[in-house]
């Protein structure tokens, strides 16, 4: 859940976490985080927010961080950004952008390492569906207790297949497991999600044996084996994470499942790996290949509606609208509260000026699935087109928030900051993109057209120029005719900036290449 507590100030919540506002009103404005995980997105001037724990006090300074508080009241604060002054009772420390924090009952405040940023905030990342269900093995009584969610699952509901999981329920099979890590990957619950998938992969060769007896029984495909499925898992939390894979995990590199074919053992790709595999190659930079293991597990599983809409996304990524829209048009049909589906849309029909009915899609997807930064994004960015630009800037913090990792969500929001004219808050948040990808050629596309406005002209060449050697590194999310558009965006922009700085031949030279 996204919380607004100003205009400037933002919190995501993680899962289970809870929070208390006190009714009194103060000078300072305070939240009392009781359990749980919490980003703070706040850009209120220093002092207008103060957050309390059990154990635990931090006071603000224009801050960006992550809290974390356990049942005992053990507080672990990092800060991505600005100045938190963190102190209990027993003293205080200074911790900048950089820097956590841990407090325990009784002790003082401590700075300790901060090994992996990313692990930090995993809760925070956007895990997408791409378990197959019709690839899982579940007894009849299974199917019976887990009805509900299963069906939430199948319309594309998330977070309701969430919510309607059994409460305190252990799974029964490795299948169940593999169901209930997929879940807990698509909250946030990393570490959940990974232990459940080496309870799966623990099998030994007499339940191998009964799972290999219940795909006879249920006529399933006998290559659904689990391994096969948590591998596939594993496979895109590396992919959201921009990792490698395979790598070696505590068990190993785990087998591929394999069926027997005249003697031989032939590999089966099931729609669930295909569909990990499409992620990774997304991650990996290669859009036709993600494309094309989409549209693999389509193939392999034509009821699967997650499927289709994934290949909506790259058809879209490519800029065909028309194989865009007839893909998710089926991937609708069979998910219809899928709330990255309706989000889609809404960006399809941006694309082609329909602005009303493209911010009808966003204000659905948000009501489906309020933790999803892309629903948020979209509608900030349409109400910018229609002139609200306040409303759109505090659409596109909500989103920022949501998924904090993502630069192009800082670019965005900065170049809000910037048509907003807030020229501070603008440079920060492309500073922030641009440490967060140092790949990423928008926040120095940004920059240099404020820069350009400004009239630092030196500046502005420098961080264009630098926008264009890094073009190519959309190809994560843009096909090359698109990355030649840019591409030629950037050559006229810096043609302009070029006949600014009176550098007319120069610019002669650039407005020709664009």
């Amino acid at each position: 859940a996204a919380v607004r507590l100003s205009n400037l100030a933002v919190f995501r919540m993680g899962e289970l976490s809870e929070l208390e506002v006190p009714a009194e009103k103060k000078k300072a404005r305070e939240v009392k985080t009781l359990k749980g995980a919490f980003y703070f997105l706040l850009r209120d001037k220093p002092g207008d927010l103060n957050i309390h724990t059990p154990t635990a006090s931090a006071a603000l300074r224009g801050t960006e961080f992550n809290v974390q508080v356990e049942t005992d009241g053990r507080t672990v604060l990092m800060v991505f950004d600005g100045e938190v002054e963190l102190s209990s009772e027993q003293g205080q420390v200074r911790l900048n952008s950089g820097e956590q924090g841990v407090v325990e009952l009784g002790r003082p405040p401590a700075k300790t390492a901060v090994i992996n940023a990313v692990n930090a905030i995993q809760w925070c990342l956007y895990y997408p569906a791409v378990l197959d269900v019709d690839e899982l093995v579940l007894t009849e009584a299974e199917k019976r207790v887990l009805a509900n969610s299963l069906e939430a699952y199948r319309s594309g509901d998330l977070p309701g297949a969430v919510a309607r999981y059994p409460a305190a329920r252990e799974p029964a099979s490795d299948s169940e497991r593999l169901y209930l890590a997929a879940l807990l990957l698509s909250v946030g619950q990393v570490e959940q999600a990974e232990a459940w998938l080496a309870k799966a992969g623990q099998v030994s060769s007499l339940s191998r044996e009964g799972d290999q007896g219940r795909h006879a029984e249920s006529g399933a495909r006998p290559d659904a084996w689990p391994t096969a499925l948590a591998e596939a898992l594993r496979r895109l939390v590396a992919a959201v994470k921009f990792q490698e894979w395979p790598h070696q995990s505590n068990q190993g590199l785990l087998r591929p499942a394999a069926t027997k074919v005249g003697g031989q053992a032939t590999r089966v790709t099931l729609a669930t790996e295909s569909m990990a595999e499409s992620y990774y190659q997304q991650s990996r930079g290669d859009l036709q290949a993600a494309l094309a293991a989409a549209k693999a597990a389509t193939q392999k599983s034509p009821t699967f509606g997650f499927a289709w809409v994934r290949v909506a996304e790259l058809e879209f990524s490519f800029g065909r609208v028309a194989g865009a829209m007839a893909a998710l048009n089926r991937g609708s049909s069979l998910t219809p509260q899928n709330a990255q589906a309706v989000a889609l849309k809404g960006f399809l029909s941006s694309a082609q000026n329909k602005l009303a009915e493209a911010l009808r899609c966003f204000e659905q997807a948000i009501a489906l699935d309020g933790a999803l930064g892309n629903a948020w994004l979209g509608r900030g960015l349409c109400r910018i087109r229609q002139g609200q630009a306040e409303p759109g800037r505090e659409d596109l913090q909500i989103a920022a928030a949501l998924e904090p990792q993502r630069a192009l969500l800082r670019s965005y929001l900065g170049k809000a900051f910037h048509h907003a004219g807030s020229a501070a808050s603008a440079e920060r948040e492309l500073s922030l993109a641009e440490r967060l990808d140092l790949n990423d050629p928008t926040p120095w596309l940004y920059s240099s057209l404020l820069n350009r406005e400004q009239n630092r002209l030196n500046q502005a060449v420098r961080d264009l120029e630098r926008s264009q050697a890094l073009n190519d590194n959309r190809s994560v999310f843009r096909s090359r005719f698109l990355l030649d558009q840019d591409c030629a965006v950037r050559s006229a922009n810096l043609a302009a900036i070029y006949q600014d700085a009176g550098m007319t031949d120069v610019a002669m030279r650039e407005a020709a290449r664009a």
